[in-house]
């Protein structure tokens, strides 16, 4: 994925700015991985992790935790936890072959699979991964419901698919569509136990077939100011391709976040709102 590896993107933005993930996801995957009695939580890889935001999160529930992302420069700013440590790597996510066959009980992907080439990357997931051990690919693409102003929905879903819809790398279309692609490809290369979760209901008006609606945001919960939002969206890589086109004109998340607060009313960027994010799951056994 280009735009994270551009000289002109702001890593430590990201590092700051993007929201963290549910503090119970990780006790959600391991549901799902320790319901098979001989699986294990000795070692866990995240892939396409950039600052490490979610490695940091599931690091205390195995025993070893491996971090890799091709961008070196998101590498650079990513922190260790409060305890044990994470060995972060540069590695692509088609390429592990510097790890060997059966070598973790679990791989996860926080918001990184849309940029994969899939079909290489489920091949050497199930390399790489030990019998019977689960692959968790989650995430959420920027979009989501604001129960008391609907209307913010659509200005939301407005930004990133038509103002900066072209500007994307390719593959965003796999994360808008909560990674329904992965949902048939795991059942294709012979994964097991395939469930494709998605929250809230509305979204699956965007998912594929076999979907099902989560009871709640189990992948991301994190509360909002009007603030807090405009940082996340200026972590958007096409945001940052569009202006690099457009450097004069006035920054098009700030735009889209004034127009939200003119139709809720608000003038304080510090207004707390209600949003729940769209996000989805996918996991599965090799």
């Amino acid at each position: 994925m280009s735009t994270y590896n551009d000289k002109s993107y702001n890593y430590s933005g990201y590092a700051s700015d993007r929201p963290t993930y549910n503090s119970e996801l990780p006790s959600f995957l391991l549901k799902f991985h320790d319901s098979i009695p001989t699986n294990k939580r000795e070692k866990v890889l995240d892939v396409a992790t950039g600052t490490g935001i979610f490695a940091r999160l599931i690091s205390g529930y195995f025993e070893s935790t491996v971090a890799t992302d091709i961008s070196e420069k998101m590498l650079n700013v990513a922190d260790q936890p409060p305890t044990g440590k994470i060995d972060y790597l540069v590695c692509g996510a088609e390429d592990m072959s510097m790890f060997s066959d059966n070598s973790f009980d679990m791989i996860t992907v926080a918001t990184g699979a849309h940029w994969f080439k899939p079909i290489e990357f489920l091949k050497e997931s199930k390399r790489v991964l030990k019998p019977n051990g689960t692959l968790a690919i989650f995430g959420y693409p920027g979009f989501g419901h604001f129960p008391k102003n609907p209307k913010c929905d659509t200005v939301l879903r407005e930004l990133g698919m038509d103002k900066l819809g072209d500007y994307w790398d390719k593959g965003r279309n796999s994360l808008e569509r909560f990674y329904s692609n992965y949902n048939i490809l795991t059942r294709e290369f012979g994964f097991n136990d395939v469930y494709h979760g998605v929250y809230p209901q509305e979204a699956l008006n965007y998912s594929g077939c076999d979907s099902v609606a989560m009871p709640g945001p189990s992948v991301i919960n994190t509360q909002m100011t009007w603030s807090s939002l405009l940082k996340f969206l200026k972590t958007f890589s096409s945001l940052n391709n569009y202006h690099l086109e457009f450097p004069d004109e006035k920054n098009a998340a700030l735009v889209a976040v004034e127009k939200m607060m003119l139709l809720s009313g608000d003038t304080d960027f510090d207004t707390r709102i209600e949003f729940l994010w769209e996000q989805g799951i996918i996991l599965c056994r090799a």
